[in-house]
């Protein structure tokens, strides 16, 4: 029995070496598009209204002065850190009245802070009807 002549120049294994390496590529090309799309719609996103900002910003008044009084002590260095803006600040014999203004507005909201200073003070915020004037 004599062998029939091939024309088969490459192994079996070349041509699904082939096939592996475009399946790899084409599957890394879908990711790449799948993330440009989802990027695309994170930054095009609408901005929050004013009112969902304003409440942010004083949520993080609060918390950070809570944060604060932690040690005992309320400095006016951390007030301002924890305002972010322009506050004004009333120390009274029982409890720390500090304003905050914020914008766009202006808005202002009130933060009391009763004594004792510790771990436990309870910071609350209540929103102004107007700014108290400067």
């Amino acid at each position: 029995m004599t062998q029939e002549p091939t024309t088969r120049t490459r192994s079996r294994g070349t041509g699904c070496a082939a096939l592996a390496i475009s399946a790899v590529a084409l599957g890394i090309v879908a990711v790449c598009l799948a993330v440009t799309a989802a990027v695309t719609g994170f930054l095009e996103r609408p901005d929050p209204p004013p009112e969902e900002l304003l409440g942010k910003k004083s949520g993080l008044t609060e918390y950070r002065l809570k944060r604060a009084v932690e040690d005992g002590t309320l400095t006016d260095a951390e007030i301002a850190y924890a305002a972010g803006g322009r506050w004004s600040a009333v120390r009274e014999r029982s409890t720390i009245r500090v304003v905050v203004g914020y914008s766009p507005g202006p808005v202002c909201y009130r933060y009391e802070i009763p004594y004792p200073l510790n771990g436990t003070t309870a910071v609350h915020r209540s929103r102004l009807d107007a700014c108290p004037a400067p």
